[in-house]
């Protein structure tokens, strides 16, 4: 039996995608001044990108009926193959004889090591292992509400003790551990899998998705002047666990969601979904080649960097997908 192919989650893994690049391309045109500027706009428009990411895996994975550890300790172990492989290719390129590339490759998974964005990957394998056991607890509509009840709470908490100490209590867990922000998102995913997608399209009016867009829009404002005088910390990384981020997270998500988008017409969400992970793993790279390529000597190359850095990202992948052996490591 043919499964359709769900265009609405590839279009939001590809604005994921994108707010990740924006998040590690963007900062460094307002980090010094700390200023107010086109920039730093699009670099709290990008907080978004990891709550979607991990939404969209919870909305697949806890969609489905039975997760069993087999087939998560599949996943697993493809997930540490890529980091590895990748791990592998940069310290041989480096010559970094004298260090340990198994240390590399664990740094890597603990936001350090070469690809210091495969801390991603660390909080999703510890997700995946809790995966079969919390899927017996999430046995109905209720029992999401209850936990995801709880580390909303958890939330709350972490938000309140940041605003009475004036900086993000988070800065002393690196972010694979933040586990009570990512299971929240990842169980979110999970719950609205549970529901028909023509009930939800039918429950969330066209005024939430107005308002869920313009809270998005205006939301770098909101963050902005949160980083400047609550938290004084200009980090995006910091504002996960607030209510505000987790609302229009879902707003953004269901809005996306319920497009009405047809498979035959865009074939190009697919295309572009189908480079998502080798963008995100390989813009890093980019980032450091055109930064010594480009320099900064004047704002025009700061707003050119996350377009280039985005297409030429685009291209890498592209051409390494047609690569044998090497298209299979620019895919999760």
């Amino acid at each position: 039996m043919h499964k359709t192919r769900n265009i609405n989650l590839d279009l939001i893994k590809v604005l994921a995608c994108i707010g990740v690049v924006l998040l590690h391309t963007t900062m460094v045109g307002f980090k010094e001044t700390g200023s107010w500027n086109l920039l730093a706009y699009l670099y709290y428009l990008g907080t978004y990108s990891i709550p979607l990411f991990f939404m969209v895996n919870g909305y697949l994975l806890l969609g489905k009926k039975e997760i069993t550890y087999p087939y998560i300790l599949q996943k697993v172990k493809w997930i540490l193959t890529i980091v590895s492989l990748w791990t592998i290719i940069v310290w041989l390129f480096k010559r970094d004889f004298t260090v340990n590339p198994i240390k590399k490759i664990i740094g890597s998974l603990l936001q350090k090591g070469y690809f210091s964005q495969f801390w991603f990957f660390g909080a999703l394998i510890l997700i995946y292992l809790c995966l079969p056991i919390l899927r017996k607890f999430l046995n109905s509509k209720r029992s999401y509400l209850y936990i995801l009840s709880f580390f909303v709470a958890t939330g709350l908490i972490f938000e309140l003790v940041n605003i009475i100490l004036q900086m993000p209590l988070q800065s002393y867990v690196i972010q694979t551990f933040r586990l009570w922000t990512w299971f929240f998102y990842y169980i979110l995913g999970g719950l609205i899998a549970q529901f028909d997608k023509e009930f939800i399209k039918k429950c969330f009016k066209r005024w939430m998705k107005i308002a869920s867009v313009l809270l998005m829009l205006i939301s770098p404002l909101i963050l902005f002047f949160l980083a400047k005088t609550v938290y004084h910390n200009l980090f995006a990384e910091y504002f996960y666990d607030i209510l505000f981020v987790k609302i229009v997270s879902l707003g953004i998500f269901l809005t996306v969601l319920t497009l009405s988008l047809e498979e035959n017409k865009s074939k190009w969400i697919v295309t572009l979904s189908n480079q998502t992970m080798g963008v995100f793993i390989v813009h890093t790279y980019v980032i450091k080649v055109l930064e010594k390529l480009l320099g900064f000597s004047y704002t025009g190359a700061y707003l050119l960097f996350p377009i280039l850095t985005l297409c030429v990202s685009l291209i890498v992948v592209s051409l390494l997908m047609k690569i044998p052996y090497f298209n299979r490591i620019v895919k999760l």
